[in-house]
């Protein structure tokens, strides 16, 4: 499996997350988790193209992915954050591709992603102050 395999997995992930999650919110954080769901697929649309320039096979989305039970609007913010972190971690890792095409879309990724951890970050009240975004702890 491939960096580009690992952050389309993240992709498709996440766009599912925010599908479940985002009728759990409203006001400001549910307009700005629809907005960044948009920009998931924008992404994996990206990285289709990707796949598609370079001869290469992408793996098909899950029909479903492992996520908790949300049962309010500090669940929803807790897994979208949890998912945007996840995905900026799996773009930051692909970085150090030893691969030219590869190391260029996962750097373009990652400040993609990293920009939309922050925001997600904003909206929901947290400090968007992080020098090492998808830096593992």
């Amino acid at each position: 499996m491939t960096a580009v395999d690992t952050g389309l997995a993240a992709e498709y992930a996440a766009i599912y997350a925010y599908s479940a999650a985002a009728v759990h919110l409203d006001g400001d954080p549910r307009w700005i988790a629809e907005e960044l769901e948009a920009e998931h697929r924008s992404r994996r649309d990206t990285l289709l193209d990707y796949y598609g320039e370079h001869q290469l096979e992408a793996a098909p989305s899950l029909a479903g992915y492992d996520i908790e039970p949300i049962a309010d609007a500090a669940a929803a913010q807790e897994l979208l954050l949890a998912v945007e972190t996840s995905v900026t971690t799996a773009w930051r890792a692909g970085v150090v591709s030893s691969e030219p095409n590869e190391r260029e879309i996962c750097l373009r990724m990652y400040g993609d992603s990293a920009a939309t951890l922050a925001r997600w970050r904003i909206a929901i009240g947290q400090s968007a102050a992080d020098p090492w975004p998808g830096r593992p702890e």
